[in-house]
């Protein structure tokens, strides 16, 4: 009996690893993000108060004309326009990074909402860390949650999350 749990054990490991090699997303798991204005907040963790603190934040999504694998991320803020900025994203032929991170996980959830996960090692707050972001895309609400693993610790912790209508 303990032979067959650490075979199904092992088994189930595997599968999971293998799932997570094999994990990408295509230009069109993105098409609902481009057009139009998303309207919404970021909330983030204050390095200070280490409390949540909300800002208004917009966010306009623009395909490449010469590049169809390439985004640009137009983010707003209304009430702090000075931290506005545009960013270009980009997703690997093979479909398997996606802005310089490995696409992990690709789950379509039961109200369709595309559930994106990726992961890179990187820093926070000067640490070194493992940054995985979370995409959820539908044609109405857009959210992306940062969360943080400091090399230091065993627990993922939420830096921020960016959440958009339209």
């Amino acid at each position: 009996m303990k032979t067959l749990l650490t075979l199904f054990i092992v088994t189930l490991t595997l599968s999971v690893t293998t799932a997570a090699q094999s994990a990408k997303i295509s230009a069109k798991d993105l098409k609902p993000l481009e057009g139009g204005e998303w309207i919404g907040k970021l909330t983030y963790l204050d390095y200070q108060s280490k409390k949540p603190t909300s800002i208004k934040s917009n966010l306009t999504v623009t395909r490449s004309k010469t590049d169809k694998l390439t985004w640009t991320f137009d983010m707003q803020y209304p009430l702090e326009p000075k931290a506005n900025s545009k960013d270009e994203v980009r997703l690997s032929p093979d479909g398997k990074t996606f802005d310089g991170e490995t696409v992990i996980e690709r789950t379509k959830l039961p109200d369709g909402t595309l559930r994106i996960v990726t992961s890179k090692p990187g820093k926070d707050d000067d640490r070194p860390a493992t940054l995985r972001h979370t995409y959820l895309v539908s044609k109405k609400a857009f959210s992306i949650k940062k969360e943080v693993k400091l090399d230091s610790e065993a627990e993922y912790f939420e830096r921020n999350t960016y959440s958009w209508t339209r």
